[in-house]
């Protein structure tokens, strides 16, 4: 006989208490689709720049002036290097075993964190 399952269920992802390592799993997801569905449109901007000098410039001056595309292509830059930088984390894990105990997941999960937080102060001081 099959017993039914009595144990509260909590749907909402926002009341979950996630560790830091199931957060970087989530992120890591999240920014592989950002990156996916931002490529068309970098594919999209580099065949615009690749036409002409003329539109090159055009390119070139919109990045200057346009506080809207600099804030596009800073998204696009950090989502990738995050998703770059955990996915590094993540063969590193699969492939030597570095961050399989509890404690070393969560300290390569900070580093991540920590290096994507320096990543966008970079691109922040380079765009702006």
């Amino acid at each position: 006989m099959i017993e039914k399952d009595n144990r509260p269920v909590n749907l909402n992802l926002l009341t979950i208490s996630l560790p830091i390592i199931g957060l970087s799993s989530i992120l890591h997801r999240i920014s592989g689709v950002a990156v996916f569905f931002s490529f068309p449109l970098i594919v999209w901007v580099f065949s615009i720049s690749l036409k002409s000098e003329n539109s090159f410039l055009m390119l070139s001056n919109l990045l200057q002036n346009s506080i809207a595309f600099k804030a596009i292509t800073f998204l696009i830059l950090v989502g990738f290097g995050y998703h770059l930088l955990a996915g590094i984390r993540k063969l590193i894990s699969d492939a030597f075993g570095v961050g399989e105990t509890l404690e070393s997941g969560r300290v390569l999960s900070w580093l991540v964190f920590g290096a994507t937080f320096l990543m966008a102060v970079l691109f922040l001081f380079y765009l702006f």
